[in-house]
C-alpha cells in the first residue's frame, strides 16, 4: 500500500525552490515550518529529502569518510526503532550522509526528535551499513542500483506504519515523484518574487510530460505571500 504523498515547499512565482528570495522573504520559511508542524500534528508520520537537502539542512554539508574493514554484511533492511511517531526519511542511494545519531535535533519542533530512516542501494558500501548499524539508525533497501519509489513507500508503510508522508525536496526528487505519478498533494508557499532560471526548479528533470493533473483545494494569504493547496485528479473525492 502506497503512503499518501504532500509535497510540501516554498517557491517563487515562477516555481524556484533556491535563490535569494529565501532571504528577502524570511518570514515564508516560517509559514513553512507552521505548516510542516500542523501537518505532523494531523498524523504525517514522517518527511522524505533527498540527500542534497537532508546534507544542508542538518549536517552543514558533510559527507561520510568511508573506511575499509573487510565486512561483508548481508542487504537485508536494519529496523532500530518502529515506534517512533515521526521519521526523516533520507533518499541516499549511495550512502553519504554522517549521521551522528540516529535522530534529528532540530530547534523548530516539527523536526526535532524525528528518527531517522536511510533508503540505500544494494550498492551501498559495507562500511557504511555497518556505521549505520553502530548509530543504530534504521535502514531499507529500494533497488540494486537505482531507486524503485514504490518499492521504498510499500516498506515505509509496512516497516513503520506510514500512512501519509511529506515530501520536501529537493526538486530532482520532487521531478522524480511526478514522474511516476506518486504526488497526491501540493502544498506550495509561494512567494511574490521571480527568481533566476538558473536556480533549481520545484520540478526537475522531467524529460516526458508531466502525468498529473491538480484541482485547487483550498488557498490562504499572508501578507503578500499565499499558501496554495492542490490535490491530484484522481484523489480528489
Amino acid at each position: 500500500m502506497k503512503p499518501y504523498i504532500i509535497y510540501h515547499m516554498t517557491c517563487s512565482l515562477n516555481m524556484k525552490i533556491t535563490g535569494s528570495f529565501l532571504t528577502k522573504y524570511p518570514e515564508a520559511s516560517e509559514l513553512y515550518y507552521q505548516l510542516h508542524r500542523q501537518y505532523r500534528q494531523i498524523g504525517a508520520g514522517g518527511f522524505i529529502c533527498g540527500r542534497t537537502t537532508m546534507q544542508s539542512s542538518f549536517l552543514h554539508g558533510e559527507c561520510f569518510a568511508e573506511k575499509n574493514n573487510g565486512m561483508v554484511l548481508p542487504r537485508e533492511d536494519f529496523i532500530a526503532d518502529a515506534e517512533h511517531d515521526f521519521y526523516a526519511v533520507a533518499i541516499d542511494t549511495h550512502g553519504k550522509l554522517p549521521w551522528k545519531e540516529n535522530v534529528i535535533h532540530d530547534e523548530d519542533p516539527g523536526y526535532d526528535d524525528c528518527h531517522i530512516i536511510e533508503v540505500l542501494c544494494e550498492n551501498v558500501s559495507d562500511s557504511y551499513l555497518q556505521y549505520l548499524q553502530e548509530k543504530k539508525i534504521s535502514y531499507i533497501f529500494a533497488g540494486k542500483e537505482t531507486l524503485d519509489m514504490g518499492f521504498m513507500l510499500e516498506k515505509l508503510n509496512r516497516y513503520f506504519g506510514m500512512r501519509t508522508i511529506l515530501l520536501e525536496g529537493g526538486g530532482i526528487i520532487g521531478g522524480s515523484f511526478e514522474k511516476e505519478g506518486m504526488i497526491d498533494e501540493l502544498s506550495l508557499v509561494v512567494v511574490p518574487y521571480v527568481e533566476s532560471e538558473h536556480e533549481r526548479s520545484l520540478f526537475a528533470n522531467l524529460d516526458t510530460p508531466a502525468l498529473s493533473g491538480y484541482h485547487v483545494q483550498y488557498t490562504e494569504k499572508e501578507g503578500d505571500i499565499i499558501m496554495l493547496h492542490y490535490t491530484k485528479e484522481e484523489s480528489d473525492a
